[in-house]
């Protein structure tokens, strides 16, 4: 691979473009082996759209070309329902949503109440719950399901 290959570099330029479209990076992912490029997008209070994803992969693939001084295939999609909650700001974006998060020896599920520097704050029906970003395995958001509706 390309030794001036720079993730932090290509995240900032796909922010810039998706800035400039009301939507956010969610996450990337680089896999040095099939060369693919991994973005996922999101906006705050709309899903993403098929179109969606076609507009931002062809902006960002001429924002890029020039970093990604190699072949690669770029693969633009949205988070899906059950997103996974990795960084601070994905559970900010989380907040009122039902999450399930595993801390090894248990899984906690409930609703994002808050954020804290060192974790997040989950309503369960026990009461509420701290849990320590460090002590998160995996989390994601789970369907909530009511009368057969999404929320």
């Amino acid at each position: 691979m390309n030794d001036n290959f720079d993730l932090e570099e290509i995240s900032n330029l796909i922010k810039s473009a998706l800035d400039e479209l009301g939507l956010r990076l969610y996450d990337i992912h680089f896999n040095e082996v099939s060369r693919t490029l991994r973005v996922f997008i999101d906006r705050e209070k709309k899903g993403i759209t098929v179109e969606d994803c076609k507009k931002v992969s062809t902006i960002i693939s001429k924002k890029i070309d020039d970093a990604m001084a190699f072949r690669y295939t770029l693969e633009v999609s949205s988070p899906g329902i059950g997103r996974p909650l990795k960084r601070p700001e994905h559970y900010q974006w989380a907040m009122g949503k039902l999450v399930e998060i595993d801390v090894g020896n248990r899984k906690i599920k409930g609703y994002v109440r808050n954020i804290k520097d060192n974790g997040v704050v989950v309503a369960t029906d026990v009461g509420e719950d701290l849990v320590l970003y460090s002590n998160v395995i995996k989390a994601k958001v789970v369907e909530d399901l009511e009368y057969d509706k999404r929320r």
